[in-house]
């Protein structure tokens, strides 16, 4: 049993509940990392803890537990933290089990804390990686579990899975994102989103409100670092959490990966190393 205490816990900006590495810059390698720099207090909930990200090789580690990660959050909620925690990010997942304890989960962290910010990457796999977790998971981010988001950060690649068909055009990936909004869900961020981007040196973002749909785009950076999806995310909601309109925060996001991404490219780095690119 929980111990109660006559103490408050302290103020929480940001739970972020995705992958994690001991060496890497994907998931909560770099995503932790970022909110820190941002000035932000954050926590991290590991989904899956390996030594290095798979893309190196078979890595040591694996999925965290359905009883181990349920409890995590559950100890959350036990300390208090979720009553004074102000968003939650959610990204990469390693199995159906945490999406079925994730959305009971946040449920009741909504009903606790009904000012709380729910923003969720549906991390399910992208153009030339095809899908690369379990076709389980896909099938749950089509499910309601998404409708508890305030907002989605799908790519290109994942909105096409989550709508059911291929997307080529400006028309089609908006009406694809309008699909997700809801009562709840207020607006859906694409990235690498098809029909946005006229160039091949440039990538093309959309933004789709109840309002308005806006595209954005920002240059193309030759860096081989993974993990600037996770990246864009947690920069995204660090500059909401710091007052930000929306697409300011598109903007500002996006032109900070790009920044991130050239000091990677001009040391040669294999994963993002430094993040003095960031202000």
């Amino acid at each position: 049993m929980q111990q109660t205490s006559p103490l408050r816990s302290p103020s929480i900006d940001v739970i972020s509940i995705q992958s994690q590495v001991v060496y890497g810059s994907v998931g909560n390698g770099i995503a932790y990392r970022a909110l820190l720099k941002k000035g932000l207090e954050a926590l991290q909930v590991p989904s899956v803890l390996f030594g290095c990200p798979p893309y190196y090789g078979k890595p040591h580690g694996g999925v965290i537990s359905g009883e181990w990660f349920g409890g995590f959050l559950d100890d959350l909620i036990a300390r208090g933290v979720m009553k004074r925690t102000r968003a939650v990010i959610v990204g990469y997942l390693g199995d159906v089990m945490q999406c079925h304890i994730l959305a009971n989960w946040l449920q009741r962290v909504r009903a606790l804390n009904p000012q709380i910010k729910i923003y969720i990457d549906p991390v399910m796999g992208d153009y030339g990686e095809g899908i690369y977790v379990d076709e389980r998971i896909v099938n749950c981010y089509r499910s309601p579990f998404l409708r508890l988001a305030n907002g989605l950060t799908p790519n290109g690649f994942e909105l096409e899975q989550l709508c059911g068909r291929s997307l080529s055009s400006r028309e089609q990936t908006q009406h694809a994102a309008q699909a997700l909004l809801n009562d709840t869900t207020e607006w859906v961020l694409v990235t690498s989103a098809p029909g946005v981007a006229q160039h091949e040196d440039e990538v093309g973002l959309m933004l789709v409100t109840r309002q308005e749909a806006q595209c954005f785009t920002h240059p193309k950076v030759k860096s081989a670092v993974k993990g600037t999806g996770d990246l864009f995310t947690a920069l995204l909601v660090s500059h909401l959490l710091h007052g930000a309109a929306l697409d300011a925060a598109v903007v500002a996001a996006g032109g900070e990966v790009c920044d991130v991404l050239a000091e990677a490219a001009h040391f040669g780095w294999e994963e993002i190393g430094s993040l003095r690119a960031l202000t």
